[in-house]
């Protein structure tokens, strides 16, 4: 009897990273990998619990989020 994955992942939009500093982050992959930052969270957006960049390459779409708190479920993590 062969087991099928009911539910099989088709595609996914992106990929987030916890990070201990999202800026930081963004930049290195925009500098060293040539990603490009397409959108940004933060302070100025008035999210007040993190702070994250969306990066894009092609497809390939990355999210890196850093905590502006230092307690919680991602300081945790990271």
């Amino acid at each position: 009897m062969s087991e099928q994955d009911f539910m099989p992942i088709q595609n996914f939009d992106y990929l987030e990273f916890y990070v201990g500093n999202a800026r930081q982050a963004a930049y290195y992959f925009s500098h060293a990998w040539g990603f490009t930052p397409i959108a940004y969270s933060g302070l100025e957006t008035r999210i007040r619990d993190r702070s994250s960049y969306a990066l894009e390459q092609g497809n390939v779409r990355f999210v890196v989020t850093s905590s502006l708190e230092p307690e919680g479920e991602m300081a945790e993590h990271v």
